[in-house]
């Protein structure tokens, strides 16, 4: 997603460090300036590198917070604030704000505590978070979507942590953190850790016990040395913990802090500090001038020269840069569009008058390359631009490639357009480079940039709904929800929110008296497994427990997808037109927003009347979809030559009764049904790179038992074993995954690889490749049957892709020929080791699919 990055700053302690890191500095007059230096050299250089929509400059307050009343002692020790630092800090606040930064005090609140609630929300929200901190308290939070950047030797050098980071470096997962300080206490804000546990022996036990709790459980099993500390102390050491546990109360709202222009002021206040230098780099990356700069400028000549676009066109290379308009994508136009030469000649004209340009290029565009950013977006304003394929150099799809985790920074909407088709210019001659060197031209070429014009019909048709429909599903909904918490209140005699966890624990566990299940932090569990076990109980009234667990299912049928899918419905179209993000997956697969068409109900009576509502443009219309059976299990096959697996698929037998007889013993017989489900979990499951721990967890089994069954399988699939462990090897020695067709995915660019869990960079490392393999798999298919359906009939088309499954639209008197273009397209796409096949289904809307 573009300009989705989040940028948070812990104000005082990144000017606390560059205090300390720079030697005393002062302008003429007097004024010290060390921290301010430092402060925005360290600011300025991580807004360069992460280019960031969103910026909150958090600073403390001088009020004391709820930590100095729970513990007296707290911060107290530290040495008093030196004068020359206080002189600077109103100077480094208004550098914030005048560079265009939301300056963030709230009182009583710690500005690590602001943080991490507005990180956490923004990540829920789908947003990449970076912290910009010299504190390491906010580890703590550190998960999917969140990273944190720490100077690490004075003001020039940094370190990036996310939570894989995290956990080499500590042993233990970033939510352990809390009760890490709590052992070894934190000298800083002065409080106390357990006296005689140092940091080996804190680490040591986190990584076995993971949580205070879980090593309080075990405390027999941890020698007498350790464990007479532990409970001499266990009352401090829950107390140390709950004060360094950052409180998630008071996020910052995410619109109130995108970056602004920056104000006039900035200039004059960085030349009365004397920081001419800082001024003249911020004058080139934010764009933004002094007067003094612009009086320079207008005396010497523009680097860009305007001309005709005769003239242009006729250069070998163009940079194309535009601003788009409408809702996107069904009245998404171009406009303001500006072109770019190597040489600096630049053009600049209007929407139509690009559509004229692009006329004259399809005509004749031979030996041209046309450098843009969002091929997708193109062909989605100008049907014309398909035809330019042959002719486009994508940087939007090339960083994408090459970056697959890294959101692109290389159009900046602060500069003017003449700048951007030059920075796309300047890409292209380097990442031309890169996309060959690194072995992408068959990924970039042969799928990608042909793929652009596929989802750009696809958006633009979209998927017809039958409103109406939806509309009475609501009102059902929301009537049946009424009913059900008049139940629940009937039975337990006194109002409730069921949308509170708090309340519905005190209902069941404390007013009902059910017996309690699980325990987390916060009190007794009241999740679908709890709720499950409960209505299950024969000894117990079971209507409570069943009602909840129906109000939750029907709350999030009526506010995840029925009252989402009415708001997204096209007025003028009856359709709702999804977008199609083609380079935001580490794996490469699609996905899909506003609104999400992936992930739809299924099962269930709801889910089925909901599915009703999706329906074909044509009155005779008919769906057809075609869904790839077992493709990762396939694509494994092929990867790793095992010839049980590709004898078993050309044979068309049944994988996972296959692998229940090789696993189980092949003079078993027939395996029962409870074999077939083991094996076929062991399937699936080694393909994401679970172990032992995680297969007994999903399949209710020891870990024991777990390890025996993967002892078996990989007895019986060597091969597999052998690719398996060499995909994970040759991936962390090179740093990188690669797919059969060449896409890439950088390791260390992973932001999901520190997960809790166990190896996640062995998992990553095992199923990227083979995901990735997939996904390109399905993408091809995708060019191929549109391909095919366009020389076909102009009443056939592809509607949608989830996956592994491709989704088209025709009228039903064309719908057997369809049908066998669908499975034709999909299963002959790519020669693989073992057969692809394709499962059918067709229907009038998309329940029968």
């Amino acid at each position: 997603m573009e300009g989705n990055v989040v940028l948070l700053v812990d104000g005082h302690g990144l000017a606390y460090r560059a205090f300390y890191a720079l030697p005393e500095l002062s302008t003429k007059e007097g004024i010290p300036t060390n921290a301010v230096l430092g402060f925005a050299n360290m600011l300025v250089k991580i807004m360069e590198d992460v280019s960031p929509r969103f910026v909150g400059v958090v600073f403390d307050a001088a009020a004391p917070t709820f930590r100095h009343e729970a513990f007296k002692e707290y911060k107290e020790g530290r040495r008093p604030t030196p004068e020359l630092f206080k002189e600077q800090l109103p100077y480094i606040k208004k550098l914030a704000d005048y560079l265009g930064l939301k300056v963030v005090v709230q009182e009583g609140v710690e500005a690590d505590d602001v943080i991490a609630a507005t990180a956490l929300e923004a990540s829920k929200l789908g947003y990449k978070v970076i912290i910009l901190t010299a504190d390491k308290d906010i580890f703590q939070i550190l998960g999917e979507g969140i990273k944190v950047i720490r100077p690490n030797k004075g003001v020039s050098t940094f370190k990036e942590y996310d939570e894989r980071v995290f956990i080499e470096e500590y042993g233990f997962p970033p939510t352990s953190f809390p009760d890490y300080l709590a052992l070894v206490g934190d000298k800083v804000d002065n409080i106390p850790g357990v006296r005689g546990i140092g940091d080996k022996t804190a680490r040591a036990l986190l990584k076995e016990y993971k949580t205070l709790e879980g090593i309080y459980e075990s405390i027999d099993e941890i020698k007498p040395s350790i464990s007479e500390k532990l409970k001499e102390q266990k009352e401090q050491v829950f107390m140390s913990r709950d004060l360094v546990r950052l409180r998630l109360s008071n996020p910052l709202k995410i619109e109130d802090i995108e970056v602004r222009k920056p104000k006039p002021e900035l200039f004059e206040l960085l030349h009365g500090l004397e920081m001419r230098k800082l001024a003249e780099r911020l004058s080139k990356s934010m764009n933004v001038k002094s007067e003094e700069m612009k009086s320079k400028d207008r005396s010497s000549e523009s680097v860009f020269t305007v001309t005709p676009i005769e003239q242009l066109v006729k250069n070998d290379v163009v940079g194309i840069y535009w601003e788009g308009d409408g809702t996107y994508p069904q009245k998404f136009q171009i406009k303001n569009v500006t072109m770019c030469s190597d040489a600096g000649e630049v053009w600049s004209g209007s929407g139509e008058d690009f559509c004229s340009v692009v006329k004259v290029l399809r005509e004749d565009a031979t030996g041209k390359t046309l450098v843009l950013w969002g091929y997708k977006e193109l062909c989605c304003a100008l049907d014309s631009a398909r035809d330019l394929r042959d002719h486009v150099w994508d940087v939007k799809i090339a960083s994408y490639l090459l970056h697959p985790d890294r959101p692109p920074t290389i159009v900046d909407k602060r500069l003017s357009n003449e700048e951007n088709a030059s920075r796309l210019l300047a890409f292209y001659k380097e990442g031309k480079d890169s996309i060959e060197s690194l072995g992408l031209q068959e990924v970039f070429h042969r799928i990608e940039l042909p793929l652009s014009p596929v989802l750009a019909d696809m958006e633009k048709k979209g998927i017809k709904v039958e409103v109406p429909q939806l509309v009475k599903l609501e009102a059902e909904l929301t009537r049946r929800l009424q009913e059900i918490n008049e139940e629940i209140e009937a039975v337990a005699g006194c109002p409730v929110n069921l949308n509170s966890p708090k309340q519905m624990s005190w209902l069941l566990f404390e007013h009902m008296k059910y017996p309690p299940i699980k325990k987390t932090k916060t009190g007794y569990s009241t999740d679908s497994e709890v709720l499950e076990a409960l209505a299950s109980m024969s000894i117990l009234d079971r209507r409570v427990p069943a009602l909840v667990l129906e109000y939750r299912e029907l709350t999030k049928m009526l506010s995840g997808f029925v009252q989402p899918l009415i708001k997204s419905v096209d007025d003028s179209t009856g359709c709702v037109h999804t977008t199609l993000e083609q380079t935001s997956t580490g794996t490469g697969r699609l996905s899909s927003r506003d609104p999400n068409l992936q992930n739809l109900p299924m099962y269930g009576k709801w889910a089925e009347t909901f599915r009703k509502s999706l329906v074909p443009h044509f009155d005779d219309g008919v769906f057809i979809a075609g869904d790839y059976s077992q493709i990762e299990l396939r694509v494994l096959a092929h990867l790793s030559k095992e010839e049980k697996l590709i004898e078993a698929f050309e044979k068309g037998r049944d994988i996972h009764s296959e692998t229940a007889r090789w696993i189980f013993g092949e003079n078993s017989g027939v395996p029962s049904e409870e074999q077939r489900r083991l094996a076929k979990m062991v399937n699936f499951g080694l393909l994401y790179g679970m172990g032992e721990y995680g297969l007994a967890k999903r399949l209710g089994i020891s870990r024991k038992e777990a390890g025996e069954l993967i002892k078996r399988y990989f007895d019986s699939f060597p091969n597999v074993k052998g690719y398996l462990e060499d995909s994970a090897a040759r991936a962390k020695s090179e740093g990188t995954t690669r797919t059969l067709f060449g896409r890439i995915r950088p390791l260390n660019e992973v932001g999901t690889i520190g997960e809790r869990g166990g190896n996640a960079l062995e998992r990553v490392a095992i199923n990227t490749p083979i995901q990735g393999t997939a996904a390109d798999i399905a993408k091809l298919a995708m060019i191929r049957v549109d391909e095919a359906l366009r020389n076909y009939s102009k009443d056939a088309f592809l509607v949608l892709q989830v996956h592994d499954s491709l989704v088209c639209e025709c009228s039903e008197r064309i719908a057997s020929e369809v049908e066998g273009i669908l499975r034709e397209s999909m299963e002959k796409v790519v020669n693989l080791d073992v057969p692809l096949k394709v499962e059918i289904k067709s229907g009038r809307t998309f329940a029968e699919i």
